[in-house]
């Protein structure tokens, strides 16, 4: 399938999801440029495990100016990827050393250790962190809504042409297996052996006992966001469904999810290409 009408098909399948979930805003990664006030300068120094991608600015026609480090929403960068995520994450920030940038915060202002949150904007209309997606260099992460539909349609151009981390298979979690490593971000792949509700939470159960087994939970706007969009969960048992997201471990592996576009159906045309 070309490049250009699979990137279409998953902006209109998130879209789709996205719009099922009240309250939340549609992809505001669209609006129009914001003027560029920063340069590239390099990625900042990698953290231990799982990590979200940061990278250091200076500011335009100030050589001398102090560097800004900024934290990449909406980018994950999963620890059982290895180097390959850090790998492709130079390679992308080499590409573009000294282009300039819109910072666009998530916060109101830099956090502990001195650094903001948000996302770089290019002079082309896109963002850094879909240049790192669209090269295998991390994980969308859906949470981060207002930018969801495009990041997962940047990662789903890197996942049907096995770029960086998408050639590995030991990225995904098996939820029909113990896990180990929580809590982390993952990216599990199971069949679903029973759906079931307990007041107004919905439970997706990959086995036969909740001590041992992997359990991904629903609140009910999830759920009414789920049925909206067609894909009820009392649908899924029995099927190979995809979730992603913050897992603890809590007997075995627990996960909620906060957002429709965390729970994917392997196959859709999005995936198309993946193993």
């Amino acid at each position: 399938m070309p490049r250009a009408i699979r990137r279409v098909i998953a902006l209109s399948l998130t879209t789709l999801l996205l719009a099922a979930l009240p309250g939340r805003a549609a992809d505001l990664c669209a609006e129009s440029p914001t003027p560029t006030t920063h340069r590239i300068e390099a990625v900042a120094p990698r953290s231990a495990g799982t990590a979200r991608p940061a990278v250091t600015l200076t500011e335009l026609n100030l050589p001398a100016s102090a560097a800004v480090t900024v934290v990449l929403d909406g980018v994950v960068l999963p620890a059982k990827a290895g180097d390959a995520a850090h790998a492709a994450v130079a390679g992308v920030i080499a590409g573009l050393h000294d282009v300039p940038v819109a910072i666009v915060p998530s916060a109101d202002g830099p956090d502990r250790h001195g650094r903001l949150h948000g996302i770089l904007r290019l002079a082309q209309g896109d963002s850094v962190g879909e240049r790192l997606l669209a090269a295998g260099a991390g994980l969308a992460d859906v949470s981060f809504t207002p930018c969801a539909a495009r990041f997962l349609a940047a990662e789903a151009d890197a996942r049907a042409e096995k770029r960086g981390i998408w050639r590995q298979r030991r990225i995904w979690t098996d939820l029909n297996a113990a896990a180990d490593g929580l809590p982390d971000f993952v990216l599990g792949r199971g069949r679903v052996a029973s759906v079931g509700r307990s007041g107004r939470t919905t439970y997706i159960n990959f086995g036969g006992d909740f001590r041992t087994d992997a359990t991904v939970r629903l609140r009910q706007v999830m759920t009414s966001a789920l049925v909206a969009a067609g894909r009820p969960p009392e649908s899924l048992t029995g099927r190979m469904v995809e979730v992603r997201g913050w897992a603890s471990r809590s007997n075995g592996l627990d996960m909620e999810l906060d957002s429709p576009l965390a729970l994917r159906l392997p196959g859709e045309a999005s995936d198309t290409g993946t193993d």
